[in-house]
């Protein structure tokens, strides 16, 4: 099993539905602020279960939803349907977009699963679809610093202000000798220290620059902007 293999099913990367809703809360409190002006086309690269689209969509968006996993595509396109402005995109849609068709799109939570050598190729591939001053957010990167350690107790801390602790620790204790467990000891995670990711996006032809807070609700992460250079 590898990573994409994991998002292509049910998990419990979310040890209940309040945690769930907390997160993308939390997560939409600190995306607004970076929201261009109404009316603007939002590509969400790896959305995952994207439950700010239609909120981001109220005002003025138009939402692209993208994953690789089929199971979250579906889930997606059942919930969206006959939406007039969020869509779900599969590989297709997605290579099909024409160039300069998107003002802003975002990773969150992503860039940890992306082999470090398919990066640069994954660069290549989203700069042409952006808007003239049109920008690449990453979000929740986990730092080259960063810990299993760190995880745990920024979870902890917003299960306590969240309201649902005692699911969090039953819920860490069943991840941690999960599909998702084994996964992150056998195949890891990508991490980057903040100079490091710059340097990566330079040299794709990026000028990037972070961004003072984290999208994420762990701020042991960190979040970058970036857009293409001419």
């Amino acid at each position: 099993m590898g990573w994409l293999r994991f998002w292509n099913q049910n998990n419990f990367i979310y040890v209940n539905r309040r945690h769930l809703e907390a997160h993308y809360r939390t997560l939409l409190s600190r995306v607004k602020p970076i929201l261009p002006s109404p009316e603007f086309t939002l590509l969400d690269y790896g959305c995952g279960d994207a439950l700010m689209a239609d909120e981001i969509a109220s005002v003025g968006a138009t939402v692209l939803l993208y994953d690789a996993a089929p199971y979250r595509r579906d889930i997606l396109s059942s919930r969206h349907a006959g939406s007039p402005r969020v869509r779900v995109l599969d590989d297709r849609d997605l290579a099909g977009l024409p160039e300069g068709y998107c003002d802003l799109i975002l990773m969150v939570s992503v860039l940890q699963y992306i082999p470090r050598d398919e990066l640069p190729p994954l660069l290549g591939r989203l700069a042409p679809l952006l808007a003239p001053g049109g920008r690449l957010v990453l979000g929740d990167v986990i730092s080259s610093d960063g810990s299993l350690v760190k995880d745990v107790s920024a979870m902890l801390r917003f299960a306590t202000a969240n309201g649902f602790l005692g699911a969090a620790l039953a819920g860490l204790v069943r991840t941690a000798f999960s599909d998702y467990g084994i996964l992150r000891r056998r195949l890891g995670l990508s991490t980057y220290g903040r100079d490091e990711l710059i340097a990566v996006l330079h040299h794709a032809g990026w000028a990037a620059r972070v961004l003072p807070d984290n999208l994420g609700f762990d701020d042991n992460r960190w979040s970058l902007e970036a857009r293409p250079v001419a």
